[in-house]
């Protein structure tokens, strides 16, 4: 059950720090990590290791970064970086973080 609780916040977190990046409200790098700490969790694979990475992602590129070396790395080289970065950067065009964390 730990392991489902531990995945699910992770991936949480993925997505919080994600649909910030839309957000032009968070363009500075000071008020988006303070609005990110409030809704971030801390419990998971990536707390604590990742925290500090996570929390100072500013493009999708940096998030493909921050989680480098994990198994989420994989999952999010799926997503359809439209919007989020360089459309280069996505293996499968018009999938999105959503779909992707459905299917696994």
């Amino acid at each position: 059950m730990m392991d489902l609780l531990k995945f699910e916040a992770d991936m949480m977190t993925i997505q919080i720090i994600a649909n910030s990046l839309s957000f032009k409200e968070l363009s500075d790098a000071r008020g988006r990590e303070i609005e990110r700490k409030k809704y971030i969790s801390r419990v998971g694979y990536l707390y604590p290791e990742r925290d500090d990475l996570l929390s100072k992602v500013s493009d999708f590129k940096s998030l493909l970064m921050a989680i480098e070396g994990t198994p989420y790395e994989e999952m999010l080289r799926k997503v359809n970086a439209d919007g989020m970065g360089d459309k280069n950067e996505a293996e499968n065009s018009g999938v999105s973080i959503d779909d992707v964390m459905l299917i696994e």
